[in-house]
């Protein structure tokens, strides 16, 4: 048992894997500068999401509320959206791929940042069903605005990795809606 052990060690140590290039696992700023803008943003965006929410209720604004069936048809719809593109991204880039590997294939040849996509219109668009705002759904373009600044810095990053094919990628591939 050991033996077969070892042998599967040697193969997997002779393959050439990402996942063993000691300059990255050694270089925690790699991990930090490719996964900053994901946290923060999130956390950036529950907070103005928030806010927005709080100055809703504080300026009395005018809100919706939806029955129970179009109610609950938006958040499937909504939620079904969501599922499928995560687990899209799941499939077309596994996490311990992220960072070391340019993927072109499934989601990410269509959008080049669908978790942010996530973040920008689905978070957005479940509070402001939850809560019944349009002063969220009027918030909308102004989010994507907002990530399309900070995502800049990822992305420059991203060219400092793969160089002129990330370059190339940006031009053929929109940042967050698969249409140009």
């Amino acid at each position: 048992m050991a033996r077969q052990w070892s042998g599967w060690a040697q193969q997997f140590l002779e393959k050439e894997n990402p996942m063993l290039d000691l300059k990255n696992w050694l270089n925690p700023g790699h991990y930090l500068r490719l996964w900053n803008v994901g946290p923060a943003g999130f956390l950036m965006s529950l907070f103005l999401i928030y806010l927005i929410h709080t100055i809703e209720i504080s300026m009395m604004f005018k809100t919706f509320e939806l029955e129970g069936f179009w109610f609950l048809t938006l958040v499937l719809i909504t939620a079904a959206d969501f599922f499928i593109l995560m687990v899209w991204v799941l499939f077309s880039l596994p996490p311990k791929n992220r960072g070391i590997k340019l993927s072109r294939v499934g989601i990410y040849g269509y959008i080049r940042h669908p978790i942010y996509t996530a973040i920008i219109y689905h978070l957005t668009i479940f509070c402001a069903l939850f809560w019944g705002s349009y002063a969220l759904l009027f918030f909308i373009p102004f989010h994507h605005a907002l990530w399309s600044k900070i995502v800049i810095r990822e992305e420059e990053y991203l060219v400092g990795i793969f160089g002129q094919d990330y370059v190339d990628y940006m031009s053929d591939v929109p940042r967050f809606i698969p249409w140009k």
